[in-house]
């Protein structure tokens, strides 16, 4: 009995209406702008976005000099499949590998400083309360290929292409 009255039903809310209310309020990402949950996403496929790819010719970067063809086809390939299921799947079912990147662990490539970097160009213009959350999920067309970017109101924000696994070169 929900407000203590004798007759009154608990109500659940609607998750179909959750989403609607979601999608209404999607924005670009700005610094420091408050984002949802990923428990409020989670039943959303996800929708790929270009602002801030990473174009800085290194080893992480869209335009690698080490990419052919085949990199480029794969990686469109790879958006096109993970775009067709939710959130919560990539992040339940192993196959996409799909999972925040841990700047703490030994034997990782990548730095908070090279992330922020990307961002803004600068990494002193963005504290570390502000850096959203790095994410990386496999995109199937070989067995180290991975992008990774960030999730903001339910999009995911392309910055890297880990075309030989060097962020996690031992795992995960």
């Amino acid at each position: 009995m929900a407000g203590g009255k004798k007759g009154d039903k608990f109500q659940i809310p609607d998750p179909k209406a959750r989403l609607d209310e979601i999608k209404k309020h999607k924005s670009k990402y700005s610094f420091g702008e408050k984002d949802f949950a990923f428990h409020d996403i989670r039943d959303l496929k996800p929708v790929f976005a270009f602002d801030y790819l990473s174009l800085n010719e290194t080893d992480l970067c869209f335009n690698s000099s080490d990419l052919t063809k085949g990199d480029l086809i794969g990686l469109l390939d790879g958006l096109k499949r993970n775009s067709s299921i939710t959130y919560h799947e990539l992040s339940t079912n192993k196959y996409y590998r799909f999972h925040p990147i841990d700047f703490e662990r030994d034997k990782i490539s990548i730095r908070k400083k090279d992330f922020k970097r990307a961002l803004t160009s600068k990494e002193d213009a963005l504290s570390d309360d502000e850096l959203p959350t790095l994410y990386q999920f496999d995109l199937h067309y070989n067995q180290k290929a991975r992008a990774c970017g960030f999730l903001f109101k339910g999009v995911f924000y392309l910055v890297g292409f880990d075309n030989n696994h060097v962020i996690y070169p031992g795992g995960k």
